[in-house]
């Protein structure tokens, strides 16, 4: 099940009603993803994740040719509602009582179906067979345990998994981390890393790095984040080598932009990973432009977002320009902070792998 899908899942859940109307649900899931808001295929994936969590019997959907449950003018249609579906009642298992090892106990209690307890017995024998296992992906475990990598990614929505009983933890495998582009440019002093929203920034910030004095240049990882998928790969951080020490993020400055730079740094926080710090003198650059560098902010269209609450990521000397901004619903795209500008002022790299930044020495108006 794809993140999104298992949000979904997650937010079906929570709500009240059987019948939950889709405009909440995808008012909530846009926090967990806001790239569905303003991105041209925001629906279609919204589209598919629902149809994820139809075929795992999360949800059901109007009926195909309804006229009352479908808004058709968008491409793809879109339910007004989706109907949650209620877990079965667990029927007392007719065959006799099976004795689980310890880990296993709770999953066996739910294991009524022959396939489900073919699934535990396939477990059982390997925790007999190697009772302290190494944590590996999730990929090899499940070609180890059921001679099909995919198999457990299968099993994720079947009960034993959505109830608990059985979780990756308990089969010692993992998801690995989705991984980002990336460049090491050897230089001086502690390794950093600096990770860029945008494709375009990426190569530009690449390129003029690789321009400078290798003595003088900062021991640097450049990253492309590409756009709100950082959210998942900051967790690929620790893969990098030689391990970066200080990282910094700078991004489109909008709400989007800004909310996937929170959402990373919340998941780098919560896996011990440094601490994700913004490029402030990046950020400074854009928020010091002139007037006609900012334009419509299409990420920023709901009434009631908590702009100092997005904002707070940001160091607290450029949180009122930022709230300023958002608030009048604009924004400024970092290809603002181009190639020509970092040519023309190279101490911006001064410090960068320490924790520092730089002074661009004023803005062309």
């Amino acid at each position: 099940m794809s993140p999104l899908a298992a949000e979904l899942a997650r937010l079906v859940i929570r709500f009240r009603g059987k019948r939950i109307p889709v405009t909440e649900l995808f008012g909530e899931a846009s926090r967990f993803d806001p790239g569905l808001v303003g991105d041209a295929e925001g629906l279609t994936r919204f589209r598919s994740a629902l149809g994820e969590l139809e075929t795992a019997e999360k949800i059901t959907l109007p009926a195909p040719k309804s006229t009352t449950g479908w808004d058709r003018r968008t491409v793809p249609a879109i339910p007004f509602w989706v109907m949650r579906v209620e877990p079965l009642t667990v029927v007392p298992p007719s065959h006799p009582p099976r004795v689980w090892p310890h880990r296993l106990e709770a999953a066996g209690a739910i294991a009524t179906r022959a396939d489900e307890r073919k699934i535990l017995d396939r477990i059982a024998t390997w925790i007999r067979d190697d009772p302290s296992p190494e944590f590996v992906p999730v990929q090899e475990r499940s070609l180890e345990l059921f001679d099909d990598e995919k198999a457990i990614d299968g099993y994720l929505s079947n009960r034993l998994f959505t109830s608990g009983a059985l979780t990756l933890e308990l089969l010692a495998c993992f998801r690995p981390a989705l991984p980002f582009v990336s460049q090491h440019v050897p230089g001086a002093g502690p390794t950093g890393l600096l990770v860029l929203e945008n494709r375009a920034t990426y190569t530009s910030f690449l390129t003029a790095l690789r321009g400078l004095d290798p003595a003088a240049r900062p021991d640097l990882h450049v990253g492309w984040g590409h756009g709100n998928g950082f959210a998942q790969s900051v967790l690929s951080i620790p893969l990098l080598e030689p391990a970066p020490g200080v990282v910094h993020y700078f991004g489109d400055l909008d709400l989007a932009g800004l909310l996937t730079a929170a959402n990373a740094a919340a998941q780098a926080a919560a896996a011990g990973l440094p601490t994700l710090r913004p490029a402030s003198s990046c950020y400074r650059f854009l928020l010091d432009g002139p007037s006609h560098w900012r334009s419509r902010d299409a990420s920023n269209r709901r009434t009631g977002t908590d702009y100092p609450a997005v904002c707070g990521w940001l160091p607290p000397a450029l949180r009122p320009q930022a709230v300023e901004l958002l608030s009048t619903r604009l924004r400024v795209p970092q290809e603002r902070l181009g190639l020509k500008m970092l040519r023309r002022h190279p101490h911006f790299w001064e410090g960068l792998a320490e924790g520092g930044g730089f002074d661009p020495g004023g803005v062309p108006q």
